[in-house]
């Protein structure tokens, strides 16, 4: 890991990278897996998480907006902390995502993506599978599938 500045004046690792992130440029789709357990339990860790994403996409993604697929499988959401979470996901939404359809995972993490969904204001976009979540970015670029436009 590369050393950063620290707030304390010193160098800290750069923490690791809690998901894999992969952008298919033709498709416009940034995908989010979990290949090892990540367990969001505090606001740090919920930031850092998506600093990740953000710096990931800043760097990738050529500042277009892009559909978000996130395989759910392997991540686990403090439910005591869904606000601030849910403020996280609003940075992805507001600089990146046309839309963040999600996918697999438990039924406590689907059942948190709702709520989020919820509080946010934007449809929750859970699926079963993988290539149900492709069918509703692929419908939604044809123009088969619409969204209603998120409301504040």
């Amino acid at each position: 890991m590369d050393p950063v500045p620290s707030s304390r004046g010193g160098p800290q690792a750069t923490p690791p990278e809690l998901a894999e992130w992969r952008y298919d440029a033709a498709a416009r789709i940034l995908f989010v897996s979990h290949p090892r357990p990540v367990v969001l339990t505090t606001r740090e860790q919920m930031q850092a998480y998506f600093d990740q994403g953000l710096r990931y996409f800043r760097q990738h993604c050529d500042g277009r907006k892009v559909y978000v697929v996130v395989d759910y499988d392997n991540l686990t959401t403090n439910l005591d902390e869904l606000d601030f979470y849910a403020s996280q996901v609003r940075r992805i939404i507001d600089e990146c995502a046309i839309t963040v359809v999600r996918f697999k995972g438990s039924m406590l993490q689907r059942m948190a993506g709702r709520m989020i969904a919820m509080e946010l204001h934007v449809p929750s976009n859970t699926y079963a599978s993988l290539e149900e979540a492709l069918e509703v970015v692929r419908g939604l670029r044809r123009g088969t599938i619409s969204l209603p436009p998120p409301s504040r």
